[in-house]
């Protein structure tokens, strides 16, 4: 069972928290009409949290540890040229 919540699930636990906090955050916001008495705010708070989660990402994962579920590998349609033009 533990295996397949980890396929499942894929990525740190602090990830799947952070969602969890934003959505709750989002919800709160929307109860107390924050959007729409005090916008400039909202629209801050918003890019805050954004740009927080991201770093959060970015800076607390290893190189090479593995975040996604599909391995990100080019399209084998797609040509690759060389500096000289030519197709490889």
């Amino acid at each position: 069972m533990r295996n397949f919540l980890a396929s499942l699930f894929l990525g740190k636990p602090l990830h799947w928290l952070m969602l969890a906090i934003i959505a709750g955050g989002f919800w709160y916001v929307g109860e107390q009409r924050l959007h729409v008495i005090q916008f400039n705010a909202f629209i801050l708070a918003v890019l805050a949290i954004g740009v927080l989660c991201v770093a959060v990402v970015l800076y607390g994962s290893k190189p090479g540890e593995r975040l996604t579920r599909d391995a990100i590998v080019p399209d084998e349609t797609e040509q690759r040229l060389d500096d000289s033009g030519q197709a490889r």
